[in-house]
């Protein structure tokens, strides 16, 4: 393998948490799905005529942009989280990194003639490091695209390596019954303490860190009309579950318990590893019960869903259970359950014949 040129960027902001690669000209003919479109990054990322999307996190991520002659080794995947080849049809044969709003960068990296090429996203976390000032963040990510051509009938996707499964693990809801401010201190939790827990010192300190002033956990809860008046608000849930309703930050800490939701071994908070659904711990009405369900689905399998639509229209129409969990990367189980969610979804239609499986892509216009 040959590099015919580089470019990159050291602190790479994705907008709305999207890395974006676009052609230079003559770019941005999205596929689209009939009524739902699918998932613009899929679970790692999607591509079509001119555009390359990726999960990109918050960032700021570190990526390098790579022309090579020739597809790079297999052995060039070691050490990477995750890694995907998609296709590429270039128009321009000139492609920038860029944002959802504006167009290509000024950077422009040049791949070759117009036509087909492959591919090659490769994803892992960097090491945390401390800010280099006050001012600027670290870089979280860094991802590594190698482009290369290719001739004749575009190969379909493949994912080789994933740091998480394609199909996500159940949302329990608790987002949506208790609201935004209700279930901060329990994210905080989540993802703040992740490896140890944390305790209530350093919860009150989380806070002081980013902003919520000194002393949240004894911050009052805001009043105000809640988004949903026919769900039941704070103190209807706490009383099912047996403790007095929290008007405090600190005082969610004994309802989280009563939830399920989170962990104390005296001294440490830790969030539960697999938390309750949320309508098996309390009442909820009828139609709260069916939007949660429905939101779950949707968190659950919209990502998993789009890498298969994106397999038919590339050209991989034709499969069996076993050859999509084999390219996804994914369990045959994960393959059916979100099968059935895409055709539910009207993203796919698809026609059994034994172990074969036909799928169509639902949709109005869907130019690669």
């Amino acid at each position: 393998m040959g590099v015919l040129g580089r470019r990159g960027d050291d602190h790479y902001m994705p907008e709305s948490g999207i890395l974006v690669v676009l052609d230079v000209r003559d770019a941005m003919h999205h596929e689209e799905t009939s009524d739902n479109e699918a998932h613009p990054v899929g679970s790692i990322a999607r591509s079509g005529n001119g555009w390359l999307y990726a999960a990109g996190g918050d960032g700021p991520c570190v990526v390098q942009l790579q022309a090579n002659d020739d597809r790079p080794g297999d052995e060039d995947v070691d050490g990477w989280a995750d890694v995907v080849e998609v296709p590429y049809q270039s128009p321009s044969g000139v492609v920038a990194l860029s944002d959802l709003m504006d167009g290509p960068g000024e950077d422009h990296l040049t791949l070759g003639d117009p036509g087909g090429y492959r591919l090659r996203l490769a994803h892992r976390p960097l090491p945390a490091e401390p800010p280099r000032d006050e001012d600027s963040l670290t870089p979280t990510d860094l991802w590594q695209l190698d482009f290369w051509p290719v001739s004749g009938e575009a190969e379909p996707p493949r994912w080789i390596r994933r740091a998480r499964p394609p199909v996500w693990a159940p949302d329990p809801g608790w987002g949506s019954v208790l609201g935004f401010q209700e279930i901060e201190v329990a994210n905080v939790i989540e993802w703040a303490g992740k490896t140890d827990g944390l305790s209530a010192e350093e919860i009150d300190a989380w806070g002081a860190d980013h902003y919520r002033g000194a002393d949240w956990l004894d911050q009052p809860l805001r009043q105000g009309p809640r988004s949903r008046p026919d769900w039941p608000g704070l103190a209807e849930i706490a009383g099912q579950v047996g403790v007095p309703e929290p008007t405090i930050r600190r005082e969610l800490l004994p309802l989280y318990l009563a939830l399920r939701m989170i962990s104390f071994d005296g001294l440490r908070y830790r969030a539960a590893e697999h938390p309750p659904s949320a309508e098996d711990v309390v009442q909820l009405p009828a139609q709260a019960v069916t939007f949660l369900k429905a939101s779950r689905a949707v968190k659950q399998y919209t990502g998993y869903a789009a890498d298969i639509v994106s397999v038919a229209l590339w050209g991989g129409t034709q499969q069996t259970i076993a050859s999509l969990a084999e390219r996804t990367s994914a369990s045959e189980d994960e393959v059916r359950a979100t099968l059935r969610y895409a055709e539910s979804r009207g993203l796919l239609q698809i026609e059994r014949t034994g172990d074969q499986l036909s799928l169509t892509v639902r949709s109005r216009r869907h130019a690669h």
